[in-house]
């Protein structure tokens, strides 16, 4: 836990990085749960991308999206309070509730999976693109998981989970964190989650494989919003590729 705990420490002070994300997964909602992004999320989903990020409200990301409804190249920016994705060459803004925007905060993303570890145990030692690192391995916790990705489904953030009912259902539920052994630095976070018969909730199965990469710790990055971006709500997004 101290291993942890300071590297997400360390991930606090840094200026700047780079992130590789590579996800795969499939969700499962309740048939009464509405909204577009409840669509667009309802069955199987892919993210791979990398960009440069800087915290605490900054990065943009190039990045291929499978989800449900289409599988666009795009380029996800946020800047503040704004957010913006990028799609055959025009840029839209996205017209999200404040709640929605923090899920793009590339910066916490690290501390975020790895508040989802318990039971934290030393794995073993690994070289990550020739540095030294320790991994730490250990089990999630449901409740804080589900916790931080209510934003995805509801609008006002809130969530009433029975902590017994979602221990339950997880069938698999891991995070690993690697740790470089000099500077404490991370350097990969990889959450596996697979939960079934979830109550209470507007998801009730998902399956999700997550590896987040840090890189290039405290280089120059320029992010940018972009110029002449179309207001886009979240309704909208079939229509970019002809859904």
């Amino acid at each position: 836990q101290q291993l942890l705990d300071r590297s997400a420490a360390e991930a606090a002070k840094l200026e700047s990085f780079v992130i590789a994300i590579d996800g795969k997964g499939q969700v499962q909602l309740d048939p009464s749960a509405g909204g577009a992004a409840a669509g667009l999320l309802n069955g199987p989903l892919a993210l791979t991308g990398e960009g440069p990020v800087q915290p605490p409200d900054k990065a943009s990301i190039d990045a291929k999206l499978e989800l449900a409804a289409f599988a666009p190249q795009v380029n996800l920016t946020r800047v503040g309070d704004e957010v913006f994705v990028g799609v055959l060459g025009q840029d839209f803004k996205l017209a999200l509730p404040a709640q929605q925007v923090s899920l793009f905060d590339f910066g916490a993303l690290y501390p975020t999976l790895t508040g989802w570890l318990t039971n934290p145990v030393e794995a073993g030692r690994e070289d990550l693109d020739g540095t030294p690192t320790v991994k730490v391995s250990g089990d999630v916790d449901a409740a804080q998981a589900i916790a931080d990705l209510a934003p995805l489904l509801q609008t006002d953030g809130s969530v009433v989970v029975n902590t017994k009912e979602l221990e339950a259902a997880i069938e698999t539920g891991t995070v690993e964190a690697w740790i470089g052994t000099e500077d404490l630095r991370p350097r990969r976070v990889r959450v596996v989650l697979k939960a079934d018969g979830l109550t209470g909730l507007p998801v009730r199965s998902i399956d999700l494989d997550l590896t987040a990469d840090l890189s290039a710790f405290d280089e120059p990055a320029d992010i940018q919003a972009p110029r002449d971006a179309r207001p886009l709500d979240l309704n909208q997004l079939g229509a970019l590729t002809g859904g």
